[in-house]
């Protein structure tokens, strides 16, 4: 069901927009960040699937992570309801495709009995012939381009070789948004930390003056009482900080270095 496809360097076919390398700087990041999720951001190449691959090409977007599939974007209702059947059930084109990492055609869904429901579901929709592209998107995570059309067998070489450059540039934004959100983790648990070292300082000041006594002593007040009533340090020094101020201490703030 799989053809072996060679890259042309010709043009695209008339009416096919050409496709650009997606650029990883500081504006690509810029867009990304004040995008509210992954998905929003996906949304936008299954919107512009038909101006790269055919007025007549509708396509829907997996995303794999970690071994956990997930629709993350379709171009209309019915792709989205053919992809879910086909997560539902553990078995489809796309799914496939990601597993033998080979693009995969159904030129006649209704003759396929590879997977019966998901063929079903794609018979009911109106497609008649379905393509699955896959490609990699870091380690641990890959993505499948979903392409669906109601025209029997529309799956040339130009027309898959257009599909797999698109599947790429989907599988490189979708690396530089994880890329992103696990950054974002990783300078909140950082934000995290410093404010509650900032509050424990606070409070070791406080127990040294209170008792007179040095830094190591004041921190071992401290830790006995987060032992003994079995909360966490932090909690025990922003109640110290709060018995003498009357108020919660303020969070730290992580302020990112500058970039030249």
């Amino acid at each position: 069901m799989t053809d072996e496809i060679q890259r042309p360097d010709a043009a695209p076919e008339p009416g096919l927009a050409r496709l650009d390398p997606v650029e990883h700087d500081a504006g690509s990041r810029s867009s990304l960040l004040e995008t509210a999720t992954i998905e929003a951001y996906l949304d936008g190449f299954t919107a512009r699937a038909a101006t790269y691959l055919g007025a007549d090409i509708e396509c829907g977007i997996t995303v794999r992570q970690l071994g956990r599939d997930r629709r993350a974007a379709s171009s209309d209702a019915r792709v989205a309801r053919c992809d879910d059947v086909e997560l539902a059930i553990g078995a489809g084109p796309c799914l496939t495709a990601m597993d033998e990492r080979r693009t995969l055609t159904t030129r006649e869904i209704w003759r396929d009995d590879r997977w019966v429901a998901w063929r079903d579901a794609a018979e009911l929709e109106g497609f008649r012939s379905a393509a699955a592209v896959p490609a990699s998107a870091g380690a641990g995570t890959e993505i499948a381009l979903n392409l669906y059309s109601e025209q029997a067998d529309p799956w040339g070489p130009e027309q898959l070789v257009r599909a797999e450059l698109f599947a790429e540039q989907i599988a490189q934004v979708t690396a530089l948004c994880i890329g992103i959100a696990e950054q974002t983790v990783i300078n909140a648990d950082l934000t995290a930390a410093m404010a509650s070292r900032s509050t424990i300082d606070q409070a070791i000041g406080i127990i040294m003056a209170q008792n007179r006594c040095s830094t190591d002593d004041a921190f071992a007040i401290l830790r006995r009482a987060s032992s003994h009533r079995n909360v966490k340090l932090r909690v025990v020094a922003a109640a110290v900080v709060q018995g003498i101020t009357g108020v919660a201490p303020a969070a730290g703030q992580f302020r990112p270095r500058q970039e030249s």
